[in-house]
């Protein structure tokens, strides 16, 4: 039986660490500390790691080393990992990427396939290399998307998907019977981490879309959303990728813009969480919002409270 590492660091890989629990022998978890690999690891009585930092991941060598591991897997971890404790186990390390490669490298590739209106999702395992998500492809899926996932749901679905699938990829990988085909870095397309601020949307742009006004360049400087994908951004797709951000962004960061309100005569700068919208007569319609501190409401109940906010 496979002796096998896991490095992981999310709920969402939990999956991952059950198949391989249940088919192999997963005998340690590198994890972040307080994180739900490491409470897996612990409830089952697995030795858990949680280095902080790459330098602190290359320390443990020597104890790796007693695992005799013959592979490891990687997934959603968070953190570089040095080439000599990649190179460690017999066969190789593999890393579990969400994204048909060489397209979408990088750390958000759920999120630009939502924000780019990708028709599929796609699971690839690969050798962990040091350049980023550039290792040959060993097994690639292609999931078909509905198109109300969001980036939460779809990385539940991807994670479980590739949990049914990880047995038998590791097993014939193992066996020598699967070919690992390289990649063709001309093709290769790149994401990268969002941030909190990726969800702002100026209070602005979100008015003129409403009433159905095109934004003008100006105003669009200000909203980080342009400087995702794609490139150079495109004018007539402006309420197009503010509705997908809205599940790209799903759970975290959300998309949210500030406003002002007054409280005891005084004027105070909350934020304004967008939950649900949608597209009605060439204009952006704002279905569920929450304010900062209180409980989601329909726009229409917010609009009782603050009339003067916004004039549709």
């Amino acid at each position: 039986m496979l002796h096998i590492i896991f490095f992981g660091s999310s709920d969402y890989c939990l999956p991952v660490l059950e198949s391989l629990i249940k088919n192999f022998n997963l005998t340690a978890i590198i994890t972040r500390p307080l994180s739900p690999p490491e409470k897996f690891g612990l409830m089952h009585k697995i030795p858990v790691f949680t280095p902080r930092s790459a330098g602190e991941i290359s320390v443990l060598i020597p104890d790796l080393k007693k695992f005799s591991p013959d592979l490891s897997v990687v997934a959603d971890y968070g953190i570089m990992i040095p080439d000599d404790v990649i190179s460690l186990p017999q066969l190789t390390t593999l890393n579990i990427h969400f994204s048909r490669l060489p397209k979408y490298r990088g750390p958000s590739p759920v999120q630009y396939t939502i924000l780019n209106g990708e028709t599929s999702a796609w699971i690839s395992v690969i050798k962990l290399v040091k350049k980023l998500d550039a290792g040959d492809i060993i097994y690639q899926k292609e999931f078909p998307l509905s198109g109300d996932e969001t980036a939460g749901s779809l990385y539940k679905k991807l994670f479980n998907i590739i949990s049914e699938d990880l047995p038998s990829v590791l097993s014939d990988f193992a066996l020598g019977k699967i070919k690992p085909v390289k990649q063709d870095d001309k093709l290769a397309t790149y994401t990268r981490k969002i941030t909190k601020e990726d969800g702002f949307v100026p209070f602005d742009l979100l008015s003129n879309l409403m009433k159905g006004i095109k934004p003008n360049k100006a105003i669009l400087d200000n909203w980080p959303l342009t400087k995702i994908p794609p490139s150079p951004f495109s004018l007539l797709l402006t309420t197009y990728y503010l509705l997908q951000s809205l599940r790209a962004f799903s759970p975290w960061p959300g998309v949210w813009t500030t406003i002002q309100i007054t409280n005891n005569k005084k004027q105070i700068t909350k934020r304004l969480l967008i939950l649900k919208a949608h597209l009605e007569n060439d204009k952006l319609v704002l279905d569920e919002v929450q304010l900062e501190g209180k409980n989601p409401v329909s726009f229409r109940q917010f609009c009782e409270g603050y009339q003067d906010l916004f004039s549709i």
